[in-house]
């Protein structure tokens, strides 16, 4: 089974081909059914899902994956994978778009730049019907989705008018009421029972943590005492996942995590001087996310609930934490970063069961040479788990086959590439199936078209290698196939630039890297989202 493949062609035909695996409904990317009685062995299968960079991806109770990549065009798409192949999910001609969330159902809530279109416009995409864009309450400013339920309906927020906006099932504007006084409004977060969790800007002119009902109606929470307070999360207990800033006379801010439910009140995270924010909330009312030393230095996973307090998920040696999803048998992952003897340091993807670290990458089964899992991001409800590695985006199937189809480990390129100069690529891969042999392609994107590359494998591992020269500078995408003998192929691409050396300037210096400035926000976490925090951590 052969592919080719063109980003056009791509869009037009809605399947991802380049987005790190391809296979038609035939091909087999479907999980192998595990036989019945036997118990799931504690070891993941491994799909491909989309090359790096990977920046938000959300995995459903039927392990459907919604992400965002960067394209062969250099601008930021959203994927969708359906259990057996990956299929682009955005509306036609959008020049980028980003995701929100998924429900059980498989809808996606997102938000895309349209062609002649300025700013971000909400839509709607499900496997049956594609992509519906949503009204647009302010259509010069930009409309983002944060959340969808599974009943379809939709959270989100214009930003430049910073209102907050909700859409039902069938798609229509349902108006968030903002009483006399409040200004400004977001909903971050919408619950089964269609109650909207998120900020506004009330009358005595600071931040309050406030909910929408079902009518739309508000209901103000207040700042728990701090100077301002939002939510980013409500279960369906309407427990509320919400942040606490407190500024001083100095004006030095603290950022604080809690819990929120009517009947018990507010239960603060609490550890002398650091900070805390929530990552996610589940539906026992357990929450994760990260503790901020004050100094901003070292972030560290945490686990929070009324009934066990704080829990720290950290531990020795390594230097930093964080904990990205918790589902609800109480599963937790997220990443641990460890110092390396040269100086440098390595995330590497943690699962947390019972509090109890496990490194992921202990636990995969068939893994190609060289794959390093670096953050796991979301977990589902059945306990498959959709991470970030050095090869890309990957889903891992709990205690079965990940596919039929190669899974591919990292592209590796000689770098920096120069003109006229010959570059060597190198790609690992894996098969689940041991008697299968493999061919690949390269593609280098100059139009010398697809070139056959070298195969060097032994039952069901190996490696291709290509060597190529480029004639002069430029952009080029680097297209990558590995194809089994049934005809299963999965594909990545490599963004590349190739320019002469740069000369050397007199004044040039050496730079010293100094330690990174950490940040509670972490890759789960909304450019939305992103914006307000940081809004509100600057606001005096």
């Amino acid at each position: 089974m052969a592919f080719g493949w063109t980003w056009a062609a791509a869009q037009a035909a809605g399947t991802l081909v380049a987005a790190g695996t391809l296979w038609s409904a035939a091909a087999g990317a479907a999980a192998p059914p595990q036989p019945k009685g036997q118990a799931l062995r504690d070891v993941y299968g491994i799909v491909n899902l989309a090359p790096p960079p990977v920046y938000r991806a959300f995995i459903n109770a039927r392990s459907q994956v919604a992400f965002e990549y960067t394209g062969p065009d250099n601008s930021p798409h959203v994927g969708f994978f359906d259990g057996q192949r990956v299929v682009n999910a955005e509306p036609a001609g959008a020049g980028g778009s980003l995701v929100a969330n998924l429900n059980d159902r498989g809808e996606v809530a997102a938000h895309a730049v349209l062609s002649g279109v300025a700013t971000f416009m909400p839509y709607r995409w499900t496997p049956t019907g594609g992509s519906t864009l949503l009204p647009d309450p302010h259509p010069n400013a930009d409309t983002f989705t944060n959340d969808i339920n599974n009943r379809g309906q939709i959270a989100g927020f214009s930003q430049q008018v910073d209102l907050a906006a909700r859409w039902d099932g069938a798609n229509r504007l349902v108006p968030l009421q903002m009483p006399a006084g409040y200004t400004q409004s977001v909903a971050y977060d919408i619950n089964e029972s269609n109650i909207s969790a998120g900020v506004a800007a009330a009358p005595d002119g600071n931040n309050h943590t406030v909910l929408w009902d079902a009518a739309g109606r508000l209901v103000d929470l207040g700042t728990f005492g701090a100077s301002a307070s939002y939510a980013l999360l409500i279960n369906d207990r309407n427990e509320v996942g919400a942040t606490a800033v407190t500024t001083d006379a100095a004006g030095n801010q603290r950022v604080r995590a809690l819990l929120w439910n009517r009947r018990a009140g507010a239960a603060f995270v609490l550890r002398p001087e650091t900070q805390s924010v929530f990552a996610a909330l589940n539906e026992r009312s357990e929450a994760v996310g990260r503790l901020l030393p004050l100094d901003a230095t070292r972030i560290r996973a945490f686990y929070f609930s009324r009934q066990r307090g704080l829990v720290n998920l950290h531990r020795a040696p390594f230097v930093e934490s964080s904990a990205a999803d918790i589902n609800d048998v109480g599963t937790i992952v997220g990443s641990m970063t460890r110092a390396d003897p040269d100086g440098s340091e390595t995330e590497l993807a943690y699962r947390w069961s019972n509090f109890s670290p496990v490194n992921l990458n202990t636990r995969l089964l068939d893994a190609p040479a060289g794959l390093v899992l670096n953050q796991a991001l979301h977990i589902s409800p059945t306990g498959d788990i959709v991470a970030n590695s050095n090869a890309g985006l990957v889903l891992l199937r709990q205690g079965r086959a990940g596919t039929h189809a190669p899974v591919l480990g990292p592209v590796a390129l000689g770098e920096p590439i120069r003109p006229t100069v010959a570059t060597t690529l190198t790609q690992t891969f894996s098969d689940r199936n041991p008697r299968d042999t493999h061919s690949a392609t390269v593609d280098w994107g100059d139009g010398s078209g697809p070139q056959p590359a070298i195969v060097d494998e032994t039952r069901g591992r190996g490696s291709i290698s290509a060597t190529h020269t480029y004639p002069g500078s430029g952009e080029f995408t680097i297209m990558v196939n590995v194809t089994d003998s049934t005809g299963r192929t999965t594909s990545t691409f490599r963004l590349v630039t190739v320019e002469p050396p740069q000369p050397f300037a007199a004044d040039d210096t050496a730079v010293t890297a100094a330690q990174p400035k950490r940040t509670l926000i972490g890759p789960e976490t909304p450019a939305a989202v992103r914006a307000r925090l940081e809004g509100l951590l600057k606001k005096p």
